[in-house]
């Protein structure tokens, strides 16, 4: 009798873990147009620039660039801020409603894709201007920092709230009964 509750208590609580709905992650338009603004007192410590001349000139031309930016932003924000306020008022319904999901996803690439082409032609512009006075060593810590601020913008994936630290053990390659040294 006694194993049937225990059978029964933890068929019950496994199910109840497994249909928990997924949290719906807050929708960023902004971001996943790729539009940000570089900081310009970071970019020259974080690409190892010393010389005065190079790095005003990396100033200027990372301040012509954010110029740029915000005025791509300011022209789209109205068409961004509705995509936003489409998708996070809709929400869980993307999950269930297929079709709905569908006619939202072409909303979205209508919306963005333009937006994100014509920051990545004034990203090349500002990749090229930087690469005639780099020196490859400084340009290629440029590319770096460039990749980190774009997986910046990439929403992170929701944290799962029933986990209760027992897949850290699991996770871990030389856990108990995982192999580990047996002295």
């Amino acid at each position: 009798m006694k194993k049937a509750i225990l059978f029964l208590a933890l068929f019950t609580a496994y199910f109840s873990f497994a249909q928990q709905e997924r949290e719906f992650p807050k929708y960023n338009a902004k971001n996943s147009a790729n539009i940000f603004y570089y900081n310009f007192a970071e970019v020259p410590p974080k690409i190892k620039v010393k010389d005065d001349e190079t790095k005003n000139k990396t100033i200027k031309v990372l301040r012509q660039y954010n110029d740029k930016i915000k005025k791509i932003s300011f022209l789209n924000s109205a068409k961004l801020q509705q995509l936003e306020l489409t998708i996070n008022s809709l929400g869980k319904q993307l999950y269930s409603n297929r079709d709905l999901a569908e006619k939202v996803g072409k909303q979205v690439r209508e919306t963005i894709r333009p937006i994100r082409d014509s920051i990545d032609v004034h990203e090349k512009v500002l990749n090229e201007e930087l690469k005639s006075f780099l020196n490859k060593k400084q340009f290629k810590k440029w590319t770096k920092y460039q990749k980190a601020q774009k997986r910046e913008l990439l929403p992170k994936a929701p944290k799962n709230q029933n986990n209760n630290g027992s897949q850290s053990m699991m996770g871990r390659r030389n856990g108990p009964g995982m192999g580990g040294r047996r002295y």
